[in-house]
């Protein structure tokens, strides 16, 4: 077996103790979430050359699926896993408040962006 992959089967039983210990995933089965996801993140359906996050909850400790670094990092992050948070974002960029109130407003920067015309 040639270095290079040797590196690649040790970086794999590596990543797999480690999903084992943290989320008592058995061996092969991060591979097989990943595959029945089709390698995409769990909500912004977007692939990462590096390896997706295993998502879970930090209360229930229940195994979710897998998500990017910004979906897990940052977006549920930021939810504080609560669902009720992320439908009333999902509400609020679909009707947002000061459209309703004082109908359509753009801003334009120095370079024009934010004209709808354009």
């Amino acid at each position: 077996m040639c270095s290079t992959c040797r590196k690649k089967a040790r970086s794999k039983a590596s990543h797999e103790a480690r999903v084992q210990a943290a989320y008592g995933l058995l061996p092969g089965e991060y591979d097989r979430l990943f595959e029945h996801q089709g390698g995409r993140c769990g909500i912004c359906g977007g692939t990462r050359r590096q390896r997706l996050s295993v998502d879970h909850c930090h209360r229930t400790h229940l195994v979710r699926g897998l998500l990017c670094r910004m979906c897990n990092g940052r977006l549920l992050t930021a939810a504080r896993d609560r669902p009720e948070i992320l439908r009333a974002a999902a509400d609020y960029l679909e009707d947002p408040p000061a459209q309703r109130h004082l109908g359509p407003r753009y801003h334009q920067d120095k370079e024009g962006h934010g004209d709808p015309a354009r």
